[in-house]
């Protein structure tokens, strides 16, 4: 994986901002290849999110919400469509 890979991007955001118990970032970019919403040449713009947090007392809306906000800047340069798997254990 390169170092400056969106997913890379994606995963430390997400680790520096929510400490996860589990983060699973998968690209599933190949998946979406030819849709006409999706730029031909355009890399790395559908992912799959996995997240557990510990004792995390947001609700799921928000969390989503959050995630988004954060992620903000990378739909600005490509990125897509997030699918998003959150859980507080």
């Amino acid at each position: 994986m390169k170092e400056n890979s969106r997913k890379k991007r994606i995963e430390t955001i997400l680790k520096k901002n929510f400490s996860p118990t589990i983060l699973l970032v998968r690209d599933d970019s190949k998946k979406h290849e030819g849709h006409s919403q999706v730029s031909r040449n355009a890399k790395e713009t559908h992912f799959f999110i996995k997240m557990v947090l510990n004792n995390c007392t947001i609700t799921k809306v928000n969390l989503h919400r959050k995630v988004y906000k954060l992620l903000d800047n990378e739909f600005s340069c490509g990125l897509h469509a997030l699918e998003l798997d959150l859980k507080s254990s």
